[in-house]
Formats: structure tokens, sequence, C-alpha cells
């Protein structure tokens, strides 16, 4: 793969998906310096780059470009419009879930694509920040040390920050903070506490079952969520796994729901009531089938179109004044999207 000549954006392959294909679109509008992707440049760069992969260096140095000059020029305007299609249903349909969150506007002929002037505030950081995360790895848009720290940071915080707004806002009440590293450093039993003194229905030990290890740090478990109701149990209660690597599908949360309350909550003193699982994960998910696939383990999946809403909500919630964790930090979330710009920028040059 390469990268666009005035952007740090790798062209994908042409096997790419329509999900893929479009957050290729916006990542060139992010990236680019006038905040502005056109769709022309990238069906040109596309044709260049399968050109330079069917280049035959082996065959005595020739190419087998005049076997592409002759192809049928019909094929070939009916694959780039298909390319197009492809790109424009999907940002449309991204538009459609949030437009308040989305933060890039497409043009009336949908030939081009330009980041919100706005683009730097809370209420556009869960997307921006779930798409550069998205290609973070060995096979993703952008060109980043795996180890950097900022990639650090996203894991072990920002998506954290996210996460936690994200299911605040689907239950449409509130939030523990649990996954570690904790930003306060209280413990998991302090965390659970202040979580029950806000109606998350469950009671917390006093001090951690004799089996859990004093290692420990969130026993697979990264947030909880709840709706309040006057009087406990609350009437939707979730478990969370924020999961922002590819290996997501090998963590749904229900793994480690049972070893989390026999370490930390007092189940003599708890009321019985149902409790679910969800996984939140930054990647745009566009194969039907393999979400289909994963709900039986993980229940709810809110990758990242489908959070979108629900982190508005979270959002909300959080500047109203309801105690949820992580509210006010958001803008750090903002910050994090500005010094990888930077970074990732500086970087090409």
């Amino acid at each position: 793969m390469i990268a666009m000549a005035s952007e740090p954006v790798i062209i994908p392959s042409r096997i790419a998906s329509q999900g893929v294909l479009a957050d290729w679109f916006e990542l060139v509008a992010f990236f680019n310096e006038y905040g502005v992707a056109r769709l022309d440049v990238l069906s040109s760069s596309m044709k260049k780059l399968y050109e330079y992969e069917e280049y035959d260096a082996d065959d005595g140095g020739t190419s087998r470009l005049d076997e592409l000059g002759a192809r049928n020029i019909g094929n070939e305007d009916a694959e780039n419009e298909k390319f197009r299609e492809s790109i424009e249903n999907e940002i449309e349909l991204r538009i459609s879930t949030c437009p308040e969150s989305y933060p890039f506007e497409l043009s009336h002929d949908a030939e081009e694509l330009q980041v919100v002037a706005d683009w730097a505030s809370e209420k556009h950081a869960t997307y921006l920040a779930c798409l550069i995360a998205s290609h973070f790895l060995n096979d993703g848009l952008l060109d980043i040390v795996q180890e950097s720290s900022q990639v650090k940071q996203f894991r072990n915080r920002i998506f954290q920050i996210i996460s936690t707004h994200a299911l605040c806002g689907y239950v449409n009440g509130q939030a523990a903070s649990i996954g570690w590293p904790r930003e306060d450093g209280k413990t998991i039993i302090e965390t659970l506490k202040r979580a029950e003194k806000r109606g998350s229905g469950f009671v917390p030990k006093d001090a951690p079952h004799l089996d859990a290890s004093s290692q420990a740090k969130d026993c697979g478990i990264d947030i909880m969520a709840w709706r309040k109701e006057a009087f406990p149990p609350p009437s939707f209660f979730y478990y969370g796994q924020a999961a922002s690597g590819r290996n997501w599908m090998a963590k749904p949360a229900y793994l480690s729901t049972a070893t989390f309350e026999m370490y930390y909550m007092d189940n003599n003193a708890t009321k019985p009531f149902p409790r679910h699982t969800a996984t939140i994960i930054p990647f745009r998910i566009t194969d039907d089938s393999i979400l289909n696939e994963q709900l039986g383990s993980h229940k709810v999946i809110l990758e990242r179109i489908g959070m979108l809403k629900y982190a508005k909500i979270g959002l909300e919630i959080a500047n109203s004044g309801i105690e949820t964790d992580e509210a006010g930090n958001m803008c750090k979330v903002v910050t994090w999207i500005k010094e990888i710009r930077k970074v990732i920028s500086e970087n090409e040059d």
C-alpha cells in the first residue's frame, strides 16, 4: 500500500470494504491542509494503485499497462461508479445516524467531503477519536508507530472515557468507570461504593474476596451502567467491555461477570435483578453477518456508528450535572485528537 501525496493516509487495497473506503475519504479530509477531500482524486489514486499492483516487474522488466489500457472502458466506468456509490451510501448512512455528532459535511453532488468548522468540539470527539483509532493497526490506513504514547493513551484512557459515555447514554442513566488504569486511583471497592450511592443496585463487599488476586485491576469489567429508580434495583443494568483492539470478538463481558461479582459484590445483601452485557468497539462493522454471529456472546455491540447517538446522550447527561463517572473528561478526548492530528501530520512531513 502507498500513501496519498499530500496526506498521511494509506490507500486501501482493492478488496477493502465500503466501511474502509468511507474511512479513507474521511481521513483524507481530516488530515488535508484545507479539511477537504474529493472523490475524483481518491478514485484516481485507487486506479493508479491498481496499475502499480498489476505491474509485472519480474517479466523482463515489462509491464502489463498495455493490457490495462485495452481493458473494456465500459467495465472500468461501471467499476468506478460502483466505487463512488459505495462510499457515498456509507457516508450518507453515517450522517443520518446522528448528524449532530458527525464531523463531516458531504457536498450536494457527493463529490466532496469537508470537515465541519467546529470539529474540535466535544460533540464530535467520539467519532473522530474512534475513526483515527480504527486505523492504528498494521493493516490500517494511518502510518503511526503502534506503541507510540498516543496509541497507548487511547487504549488506557481515551477509549475508556468514550465507552463510559456511550454505555451511560445507552441505558439513559449513570455509569461507573471501572477499567484500569482508573484516573482517580481509587480501588475497585471504592469505585463500586461510589456507584452504590448513585443507585447501581449492588452492595459491594467491604474487601475483595480472598480468592481475588491482590494484583487484580478490574477483573475484566470496564464499565457498569444503570438507570436509577426511586427504589432499587435499577430498571436497566449493563456490564461493559471497552475493547479497542481487533481481538474484541474474544472479549465478551459475560466471561468476566460471574468472577467479578464473586470477588467484589456482596450477593447476600444485593437484591436479585437482571444484568446484561455490552461490548463497545471503535471500529465500523459493515458486515451484518459478523454482528449477528457475535451478538450471541456479546448481546449488545456498540460499534462506531451504533454508539454515536448514545455517546451524545451520555455527554448530555454528564453535562447536565447528573453524577456519573468520566463527566467532564470529554475535553481530554478533544485534546488527544488535536495532538495526534499534529503528530501524524508532522511525521508525514
